[in-house]
This record gives structure tokens, sequence and C-alpha cells, in this order.
């Protein structure tokens, strides 16, 4: 303001304004983001007590209704926009985590098999082994040096 009138005191009156975001085409053509003054108190006479404040505001919010309606709207929505993409990204995190989780267990599940298939491969080479390593076993019907015992656990 180029024309701020002072008090008797030389200080500048203080002005109490209400101010709201608007939409507006710079000249660039691009859509920005600008403030809109709703309404101007000018404080000659401030007001009294805060209830005088309250009711100022409550009857400007009233008489813009529309205009405060839509504000609230949009408030809304950039809420939801911001849950939204909150949302989207902890649930791409989520994804990602869950993936690698996966895929170490099936790691881990393959290790496992291998592991297992190794330990079986070694317990039947050690059976061949001690199969081979045993005499022959006498025919069926030779007696002569055959002792037959009985194991009882």
């Amino acid at each position: 303001s180029s024309k701020k009138k002072k008090s008797a005191k030389g200080a500048v009156a203080p002005i109490l304004a209400i101010v709201h975001p608007s939409s507006a085409v710079d000249s660039s053509g691009k859509l920005r983001v600008v403030p809109r003054v709703l309404a101007q108190h000018h404080c000659r006479p401030p007001p009294s007590s805060p209830e005088t404040l309250i009711a100022w505001m409550t009857s400007i919010r009233k008489r813009h209704l529309r205009e405060y309606a839509r504000l609230q709207h949009a408030r809304k929505e950039m809420e939801l926009l911001r849950e939204r993409s909150e949302g989207y990204a902890s649930s791409m995190k989520e994804d990602k985590a869950r993936e690698e989780k996966e895929e170490r267990e099936l790691q881990l599940k393959r290790e496992e098999e291998e592991r297992e298939l190794k330990r079986k491969a070694e317990l039947e080479e050690r059976r061949k082994a001690l199969l081979e390593g045993l005499p022959e076993e006498p025919e069926a019907g030779i007696t002569e040096g055959i002792m037959t015992i009985g194991l009882r656990f």
C-alpha cells in the first residue's frame, strides 16, 4: 500500500486481512497460486475484544460462503491426494520389501534343498562303501563255519 495513513503518534495503523490462495495465469501462461485478499479490517477502532473479532470473521465467512465451501473442498481434496500419494509410495516400498523377502526365502529354500540332496548323496555313497566292505553272503545250504545269532534291543 503506497498510501499508508499514520495515527496521531506517527505509527502506521495495522490492517487485519483475510487472505486465501487463488489461481491466476501469469504472463507466461502458467497457472500459479497467488494470495487473494478476501476482506480487510483497518482497525479504526481496533477490535475491542476477541468476541468482536470472531464476530467479524464469522460475518465474512457467511458473506463468502461459496468461496469458503470451495476452499474447504479444495483443502480436503489436497489432503486426500497427499494421503493417496503417501499410501502409494509406502505401498511401493512394502511391495519391494516383500518381494526381496520372498526372494531371500526362496534362495534359502534352494540352499536347504541342495544341502539335503548333498547329504543324501553322501549317505548313499557311504552305504555303498559299507556294503562293498562286507564279506560275501554265504550260499543257502552251507552250514559249516556259519553261526546264526539273534540280537534283541
